[in-house]
């Protein structure tokens, strides 16, 4: 492998420097990272397909990556851990590769909540009265508000969905500009609940706060809980697609991916990783909802919502 590994990374939080560090000691091969913002990032490689100057992506959205695949700027690369991949964890053609997942969960403010016998258990139960005023989400600046509405539309249809955002903004559905954000306003907005990714409750918990994590609509037959991924993706007509193959196979290993369940809470995708406290992905009843419905809804998605009032009003 000649030269340095040239990554673009359109996820910010957590850092994944340890990751790169290890790579680079485990391999000799210089990882030269540029951190773009993620609502950017597939932009900047079409804008760059003709004398490309990454050779690997790592984002945060499996919709994003998706919804720019048929440009052509990706490398299909089937790695060995990802061709025992379920369907939703992975391009069609593996040209993108998920390489952590993250369920959507209701994190707790124990404070408010501290019986975990009154904790939520679906979507339905937060535009109930008890939680009037006390819930938190993002806005669209995170792609995952965005892919879970659109999730709720592909499984349940408009008219059930649009009603159910309707009644949660009803009941005082609080916005925030980010993930973290979100889940910073249960301890200093008090709110009760803070609907964010799993690994975002491990990360807050670490930190010494005091919360606990709901699974919401788990039950037989009930709508499930949106479950997306973070993904690496090699760049076509990369400079150094050797280093690009090595470091996605390393990203997939059991013990990176053990590493990242262990350090951020990140739901493995290889089954050979140990999770830990983290639940596994065989034991997350998932929204019933195509990857391709999903990309198809998020644009009418994102727009219906900022209508809504969930706009950001700045980049974090």
């Amino acid at each position: 492998m000649g030269g340095p590994l040239r990554v673009y990374s359109g996820r910010n939080r957590p850092d994944l420097t340890p990751i790169y560090r290890l790579f680079e000691g485990l391999t000799d091969t210089k990882v030269a990272l540029e951190v773009i913002y993620h609502l950017d990032v597939e932009r900047r490689l079409i804008e760059e397909r003709d004398d490309p100057r990454a050779d690997v992506l790592v984002t945060n959205s499996q919709v994003a990556v998706e919804a720019v695949r048929g440009t052509g700027i990706f490398e299909p690369y089937a790695a060995e851990v990802a061709r025992g991949y379920d369907e939703w964890l992975r391009a069609p053609d593996y040209s993108w590769l998920s390489f952590t997942a993250w369920p959507r969960t209701a994190m707790i403010n124990r404070r408010v909540l501290p019986d975990p016998a009154s904790w939520p258990r679906s979507l339905e139960e937060l535009t109930t009265e008890r939680f009037r005023g006390k819930i938190g989400m993002a806005t669209t600046n995170e792609e995952t508000t965005v892919s879970q509405i659109s999730s709720i539309r592909a499984a349940k249809g408009d008219a059930y969905t649009w009603a159910l955002v309707d009644r949660l903004l009803a009941n005082g559905l609080r916005t925030y500009e980010s993930n973290k954000a979100t889940r910073e306003s249960l301890i200093t907005d008090r709110n009760a609940v803070a609907l964010v990714n799993s690994s975002n409750y491990h990360v807050f918990l670490m930190e010494g706060n005091p919360v606990g994590e709901a699974w919401l609509d788990q039950d037989e037959g009930g709508l499930g809980t949106h479950l997306e991924a973070h993904v690496v993706a090699l760049v076509k007509d990369a400079r150094n697609q050797d280093a690009g193959r090595a470091f996605i196979d390393f990203l997939l290993s059991a013990d990176t991916q053990t590493l990242l369940a262990r350090m951020f809470g990140e739901t493995p995708v290889n089954p050979s990783a140990v999770t830990g406290p983290v639940r596994p992905l065989s034991k997350i009843r998932r929204t019933k909802a195509s990857l391709a419905k999903i990309t198809e809804l998020r644009d009418s998605t994102r727009e219906y919502l900022t209508k809504k009032g969930f706009a950001p009003p700045a980049r974090d």
